[in-house]
């Protein structure tokens, strides 16, 4: 099993809700832990509950902007998680960060990249 990792869901910048993949904003807990840039399938625990997600660990290139963000799209799942704790582990890694010409291209990609998160879990339980 992968390490646990640990954070608090925090408020962002909205930009995956508006784009069609909102995502919950994380604050880690263990801060000295480094996370490559990167694209990942994850496995996400909220109160007892394991979901299946795509995390994303980057500066956002494509909007110029320079701070670091971890966030993660939960497949199949909507409700209100502010200001609650979650813990997830790292499954694989999908794609190192890209920088995009414009918003349409990201968000296409990330429709290529859900798709392969979706494809992980269903051959995961397959085998």
């Amino acid at each position: 099993m992968q390490k646990e990792i640990f954070g608090i869901v925090v408020h962002g910048l909205g930009k995956g809700k508006e784009f069609g993949f909102p995502t919950i904003n994380i604050k880690l807990i263990n801060n000295d832990l480094h996370i490559e840039k990167g694209v990942y399938v994850v496995k996400v625990n909220i109160h007892n509950q394991s979901l299946n997600g795509m995390l994303y660990v980057g500066t956002r290139p494509t909007f110029d902007l320079s701070e670091i963000t971890v966030e993660i799209h939960l497949l199949d799942y909507n409700e209100n998680l502010y200001d609650r704790q979650i813990s997830f582990q790292i499954l694989q890694k999908i794609r190192d960060e890209i920088h995009f010409g414009n918003a349409n291209q990201l968000i296409e990609q990330l429709h290529h990249d859900k798709e392969m998160v979706y494809n992980y879990f269903q051959n995961l339980e397959a085998s």
